[in-house]
C-alpha cells in the first residue's frame, strides 16, 4: 500500500487534485471532510492518511456491479486458497526455500488487522499454516526473499512509527527474529533482494530513492546494515532492486519512474551500484524507458486503486550462459489512454547502460482492447530460466461466465504467467493459473489488487500467490466477488536450450531511439486445503522507446543475434540474424492529432519533481498559481487562505462572497472572497476568539 510522503505544500496539492477531479460531482454540496481530508486548520499541516492514491477523475470508467445470476465456474486450473481468512488480504509475495523446495512461504497485507499475513507450507503448498508477523505494528508493503543459506528475509512498514523494517527466519518461516530498522521517516514502497552473501533494502524518503546493504555470511548471521545510501538523480518511486554477479555480496541495480502522478507518460530509470557492499556508491541515473503508463493510470479492471508501470529487475548471477544479464520488465499501454496495456521486458548486458528493444511477453491478439497489469518478475536461480506473473483480462468479453461477471468487458482479470528460456528474447505460450474471474471493484478492498503480486522460481518450479474473489473452489469465506483471498499457482519451467512459443509469437516491438540522459507471532492453526490434479541473443543496442501502434501496424526490428518478427493481427514470426544492429518500423495505421499540451514554466519545479504533474495539471486548470518572480516554492507551507483559494477555484465557486465574517479578514485581503465563499457552505470556519 503506498503511503503519503513529500513535502507539505507538495502533498496538499496532490490532495486537492482530488477536488478537481471531483468537483462535477460535488458542485455546491461540497461536504467538509471532503474537501480537506488530511489538513489540520489550526496548524496548517498535513496529517498522512496511509494511502496515496485518489479516486477515479471525472470521466474514467466506473465499476460495474457483477450479474446477479453469476457464479464460478468449477476451477479451471489447479488453485490453493493460502489465507482462507475474512476480509481483503492483497499485495501478496511468495518465496520458495532453496534448502528445502517443499517449504513455501506466502505473505500479503490484512485490511483487517495493522498486521502481515503469513502462511508457511512444508509439503509444496498443498497445505498451510496461517498467521500473522509484525503483528499489530505493519501497515503493508511486505516483500520477502530466501538467500542460499536458506535466510528468509521480510521488509514491511511500520506505520505506527514509519520505519523501514526487516525481520528474519531462519526456520522458513514459522518464527522471525525481533526487527531491524533499514530506515525512517517520510518512507514509502520498500523493496528487497539477495546476493552472494548480501542483502539489499530500498525504498522512497521524501520523494527520491535510496537504498542499503547488509553482509551475510551464513544462517542467522547477518548485518549490520552499512549507511544509507543517496541515489543520485532518483527522483521517483514504484520500481524495485535486484542484486547481481560480482564481489562485496554482488553489484546492485534499483529501477523507478517518474513522475508518480497523473496517467502517463512517464520514465523507467535505474541506477547501478557496480561494487555492492563496496564504498563506491550507486553511480549516475541511466534511462531504461519510456512509458505511457504513468502513476495514476485507471484502467476499467483497477479502476479505483489505479496502475503504474510497476517496473521490475532480476540479474542473473548463476553461472550459466545468460550470466551477468539483467531483466527489467514493465507495463506500456502503446496507445495512450486506450486501456490496452500490454507486458513489456527489456534486458541489459552491460551493467544498465544500454538496453535492448522491447519484447511483448502476453500473447493474446493485439486486436482487441485488454488490459494486462500489474507484472513481476523472477529468475531460476538452478536454471537461468526467467518467469513473469501478471493479471490480465483478455478473457473478459462481456458474456457473464465464460467471458467475464457481467456485461462489461476488460473490468474481470486472471492471472498468467510465462517463462524464456533464452535471455528473454522469445517467451512461451502464456498460462492461466488462476481458476476463475476476479473482479477488483467487487472486493471493496480500498486499493484494489494493490500495487504487485510477488511470484518466486526456483529448482524447476514457478509459484506466484495473487489477490483472487472468484471463489471457484468455494473456500473463500466472504463468498464469491467479495473479499479478496490469496490463491496460489504452480507452473512448471522448462530447464533451457532453444524455446519456440506456441500459439500467437512473441512480437519484437518497432523502436525509435532514446537519449539516456516486531518480533513474529505465529498463530499456528493448520488447515488442510484439497489440491486439484492436475538461440541466444547478445545484442545490446541503444535505451529504445515504443511508438504508438494499432491492431493494424507492423514492425520488423532486426538486431545482432535476436529474433525479427513482424507483427499483425494475424503475426508471423521469423527468425534473422545479422551482424550490425538495425532497426526498421512501418507503421500502417493513423493517429489523430494530439491537443496542444499545456506547459508550466515554475523555475522550481523541473519536469522531473515528483510533483510536477499534479501542479501542472491544477496550474493549467487555473486553480492553482505561482509567485510574482515565477517560482512556486512547493516545500512552502500552506496557509488557510490558499487552502480557500484552491478549493474555492477547484469547484468553481464564483458568487458573492458577502459582508465580512472575520475580524481578521477584511474585504482587502487577497483570500476574503475564497475564505468567506467556504464558510457559506460550512466548508470552513473560523476559531472562538476572533480578538
Amino acid at each position: 500500500m503506498r503511503r503519503v510522503y513529500g513535502s507539505t505544500a507538495a502533498v496538499v496539492i496532490i490532495l486537492l487534485l482530488v477536488l478537481a477531479a471531483a468537483s462535477s460531482s460535488l458542485g455546491a454540496g461540497l461536504q467538509p471532510q471532503a474537501a480537506l481530508p488530511n489538513v489540520s486548520a489550526a496548524a496548517g499541516k498535513v496529517v498522512p492518511n496511509g494511502t496515496r492514491k485518489l479516486p477515479p477523475p471525472p470521466g474514467s470508467v466506473k465499476p460495474v456491479p457483477a450479474d446477479p445470476n453469476y457464479r464460478p465456474l468449477a476451477c479451471t486450473a489447479p488453485v490453493v486458497n493460502v489465507s482462507q481468512m475474512s476480509g481483503n488480504q492483497s499485495e501478496s509475495f511468495v518465496v520458495i526455500n532453496p534448502t528445502n523446495q517443499n517449504n513455501i512461504v506466502a505473505f500479503s497485507n490484512l485490511t483487517t488487522a495493522n498486521s502481515i499475513f503469513r502462511g508457511y507450507s512444508t509439503d509444496a503448498g498443498a497445505t498451510w499454516t496461517r498467521g500473522t508477523v509484525a503483528t499489530n505494528v505493519a501497515c503493508c508493503d511486505g516483500q520477502a526473499a530466501f538467500d542460499s543459506f536458506g535466510n528468509l528475509f521480510l521488509v514491511y512498514i511500520n506505520g505506527n512509527v514509519n520505519q523501514i523494517n526487516v525481520l528474519l527466519s531462519t526456520d522458513g518461516g514459522v518464527t522471525f527474529s525481533a526487527p531491524v530498522t533499514a530506515g525512517s521517516g517520510s518512507i514509502d514502497q520498500p523493496s528487497l533482494a539477495v546476493g552472494n552473501g548480501s542483502v539489499w533494502v530500498d525504498w522512497n524518503l521524501n520523494g527520491n530513492m535510496v537504498a542499503r546493504g547488509a553482509p551475510v555470511t551464513g544462517l542467522g548471521t547477518w548485518g549490520p546494515f552499512g549507511t544509507v545510501e543517496a541515489i543520485p538523480g532518483a527522483t521517483g518511486s514504484f520500481g524495485g532492486i535486484t542484486v547481481g554477479p560480482g564481489p562485496n555480496g554482488g553489484k546492485v541495480m534499483v529501477t523507478y519512474q517518474n513522475p508518480t502522478g497523473g496517467e502517463g507518460p512517464a520514465t523507467v530509470y535505474v541506477n547501478v551500484d557496480a561494487d555492492g557492499l563496496g564504498p563506491g556508491g550507486f553511480g549516475p541515473v541511466i534511462v531504461a524507458t519510456t512509458t505511457n503508463v504513468g502513476g495514476f493510470d485507471y484502467i476499467p479492471a483497477q479502476s479505483g486503486r489505479s496502475i503504474d508501470a510497476e517496473a521490475g529487475l532480476v540479474w542473473d548471477a548463476t553461472g550459466g550462459v545468460y550470466n551477468d544479464r539483467a531483466y527489467l520488465v514493465y507495463t506500456e499501454e502503446p496507445v495512450n489512454e486506450s486501456n490496452d496495456t500490454e507486458i513489456y521486458l527489456r534486458t541489459s548486458t552491460d551493467n544498465g547502460t544500454t538496453w535492448t528493444a522491447p519484447v511483448r511477453v502476453n500473447d493474446d491478439p493485439l486486436g482487441p482492447i485488454r488490459s494486462q497489469f500489474l507484472p513481476y518478475i523472477t529468475i531460476d536461480r538452478t536454471t537461468g530460466t526467467v518467469a513473469i506473473g501478471w493479471h490480465d483480462a483478455r478473457n473478459d468479453n462481456g458474456v457473464p461466465g465464460v467471458g467475464g461477471t457481467n456485461t462489461t468487458p476488460n473490468d474481470d482479470a486472471e492471472y498468467y504467467a510465462s517463462s524464456s528460456t533464452d535471455g528473454g528474447a522469445t517467451w512461451a505460450a502464456n498460462t492461466r493459473l488462476s481458476g476463475g474471474f476476479s473482479n477488483a471493484a467487487d472486493a471493496g478492498n480500498g486499493i484494489d489488487y494493490g500495487d504487485y503480486a510477488g511470484q518466486n522460481a526456483y529448482g524447476g518450479k514457478f509459484v506466484a500467490v495473487w489477490a483472487d474473489n472468484s471463489n471457484c473452489d468455494g473456500t473463500n469465506a466472504d463468498g464469491t466477488l467479495n473479499a479478496f483471498d490469496l490463491y496460489i499457482g504452480k507452473m512448471n519451467l522448462p530447464s533451457g536450450g532453444a524455446q519456440t512459443p506456441t500459439g500467437t509469437p512473441t512480437t519484437i516491438l518497432p523502436t525509435t531511439t532514446l537519449t539516456p540522459s516486531s518480533t513474529g507471532t505465529a498463530t499456528t492453526t493448520s488447515t488442510s486445503v484439497p489440491t486439484s490434479t492436475s538461440v541466444a541473443s547478445t545484442s545490446s543496442p541503444t535505451s529504445t522507446s515504443v511508438p504508438t501502434r494499432t491492431s493494424t501496424a507492423q514492425a520488423t526490428s532486426t538486431t545482432a543475434a535476436t529474433a525479427t518478427t513482424q507483427a499483425t493481427s494475424t503475426a508471423q514470426s521469423t527468425s534473422t540474424t545479422q551482424a550490425t544492429s538495425t532497426t526498421q518500423a512501418t507503421e500502417t495505421a493513423t493517429f489523430a492529432p494530439s491537443p496542444t499540451a499545456c506547459t508550466i514554466s515554475f523555475s522550481d519545479v523541473p519536469t522531473d519533481n515528483t510533483f510536477y504533474a499534479n501542479i501542472q495539471c491544477l496550474a493549467c486548470k487555473g486553480i492553482i498559481s505561482g509567485y510574482d518572480d515565477g517560482t512556486f516554492r512547493p516545500n512552502n507551507q500552506v496557509t488557510r487562505g490558499q487552502i480557500a483559494k484552491i478549493v474555492s477555484n477547484s469547484v468553481g465557486y464564483t458568487d458573492d462572497p458577502g459582508t465580512q465574517i472575520y475580524t481578521d479578514v477584511p474585504p482587502s485581503n487577497p483570500f476574503y472572497d475564497y475564505i468567506n465563499r467556504l464558510t457559506h457552505r460550512n466548508v470552513m470556519g473560523g476559531y472562538a476568539c476572533v480578538s
